[in-house]
């Protein structure tokens, strides 16, 4: 598996260039199943762990904490969490008690006494970022958080808070978390989550001021691999509105390419694709099987070139 080194608060975060995630998919394996995946992950280098607060109504963070706590290797893991995500009612969470109530009900449910990275899961243009920064950087000094990350900010919000972090000489974010794939991904499809989708103005931002994006959904929810066994129809219409483009056709039939020619699995050029980018990517994986998760992370060790990721996109 091969690292990347991200700035934490005057430290540095020695991160895999593959995170595993643990909602959606994850949340419907048995404890012992979901257990024997992350050791897996573990065991061929990976080292970060993405959970958030609002995922399966805390069920997310409390079984990461079990896992840790049982396998004795908090020591050995990255832990990425999130605050505040907006009540069902749409209202904003992001006072500083707010973060800090979601922050220490993070810390019991996770059995550790601080988070590696701590990521505001959910913007709100309404809150000025004067204060959201103010409430972090106060979490930071308690020494309960190592780094703070944006997810599902927009690079105008981003820029704006960590203009206000320099000239208050406080700590601004150190990354983004949004949806990113080798797929030509419809927003729309993410819009209805608040979720925001890399564009191209995106990507030149995060390109220029050299910050590092975490994906997630960055494996189009297996559309590549399932498309290649079974063909479209074998999709729910979901995922088939979302990737079944003719521009996704094209990027799997290089990618299908590619995996011939190297003798790797279909995971490799996709998620080599986004590790081996221009703008830092470390992608966060999911998987209910270690079949599929062996192939993935192969991923960070059978290396895509940057021109080999240049051609898988755009031929």
């Amino acid at each position: 598996m091969i690292y990347t080194d991200i700035k934490a608060n005057g430290d540095l975060l020695h991160v895999s260039k593959l995170a595993i995630g643990s909602a959606v998919r994850m949340q419907a394996l048995s404890k012992e199943e979901l257990f024997s995946i992350y050791d897996c992950y573990l065991e061929y280098g990976g080292n970060c762990i993405d959970t958030a607060r609002a995922y399966a109504g805390g069920r997310a963070e409390e079984l990461v904490g079990e896992y840790m706590k049982i396998r004795g290797n908090r020591n050995r893991i990255i832990v990425s969490t999130k605050c505040g995500h907006p009540n069902e009612d749409g209202k904003s969470r992001l006072s500083y008690e707010e973060m800090k109530s979601d922050l220490d009900t993070s810390l019991k449910a996770l059995n550790t006494d601080h988070v590696d990275i701590y990521w505001v899961h959910k913007d709100d243009k309404k809150e000025p970022v004067e204060g959201i920064i103010d409430g972090l950087n106060r979490l930071l000094k308690s020494g309960k958080i190592r780094m703070i990350g944006a997810s599902n900010w927009t690079v105008e919000r981003i820029a704006s808070a960590n203009n206000y972090a320099k000239e208050s000489g406080q700590i601004g974010f150190g990354s983004s978390q949004i949806q990113w794939s080798f797929a030509d991904t419809l927003s729309l499809y993410f819009q209805q989550y608040t979720s925001l989708v890399m564009d191209d103005d995106s990507y030149e931002w995060y390109k220029k001021h050299e910050m590092p994006v975490f994906a997630f959904s960055a494996q189009a929810q297996g559309f590549f691999q399932k498309v290649a066994a079974g063909g479209l129809a074998s999709l729910d219409m979901e995922v088939q509105r979302n990737y079944g483009s003719p521009e996704n056709m094209r990027r799997l039939a290089r990618a299908q390419k590619y995996a011939r020619e190297h003798e790797v699995p279909l995971a490799v050029p996709i998620l080599g694709y986004l590790i081996q980018n221009e703008v830092t990517c470390i992608p966060i994986i999911g998987s209910d099987n270690k079949e599929m998760l062996l192939e993935s992370l192969l991923a960070g060790e059978k290396l895509v070139t940057p021109e080999d990721a240049c051609w898988l996109a755009r031929g």
